[in-house]
């Protein structure tokens, strides 16, 4: 089992860490416009968009390597008075309505992604760009951060039963 928790923890690091250099690559990007526009006077129609569907995939994308690492907003004025165990067991409950939402997405977006790709969509604007690898990222996304939700889940059972942790 630590086996399979240490591949899933690995597979949302890789994942993230991949996903990363999209920031790069929209650095660039806009640098290209900004020396388009503000020194040539000649700004391109696609740095912005593109932009936007970069940090749209990279918002999406980086769910799971967020989770790995408990990066998500979290409200600690309860939360934190409570023993290790007990957050454990306040986790294990809470983690139910997590997948709730995550299967949603995941559900929800693959519906989204299919009709997507089926109908080939294009963006609205004047450069018209395919919109439907953004939109592919929907369930990709959603599937990254329910596996890593699955091993935290083992993770939280485990110490709220045993008390101990499951590394």
């Amino acid at each position: 089992m630590r086996r399979v928790l240490r591949g899933i923890d690995a597979i949302s690091d890789w994942s993230g860490k991949l996903v990363s250099f999209l920031i790069l690559f929209m650095m660039v990007i806009l640098l290209i416009e900004v020396i388009s526009r503000y020194v040539f006077n000649a700004p391109t129609i696609w740095a912005h968009e593109t932009s936007q569907h970069m940090f749209g995939a990279f918002s999406m994308l980086a769910g799971a390597y967020v989770l790995l690492h408990f990066q998500h907003v979290r409200v600690d004025v309860v939360y934190s008075r409570f023993s290790p165990r007990g957050r454990a067991i306040a986790d294990s409950v809470t983690y139910l309505l997590f997948f709730l939402f995550c299967g949603l997405m995941l559900k929800y977006g693959i519906d989204y992604a299919t009709m997507a790709v089926k109908i080939k969509e294009m963006s609205f604007s004047p450069w018209g760009p395919p919109i439907y690898p953004l939109k592919c990222a929907v369930p990709l996304a959603a599937g990254l951060i329910i596996l890593q939700g699955v091993a935290h889940y083992i993770r939280f059972l485990h110490k709220a039963i045993t008390g101990r942790e499951l590394t």
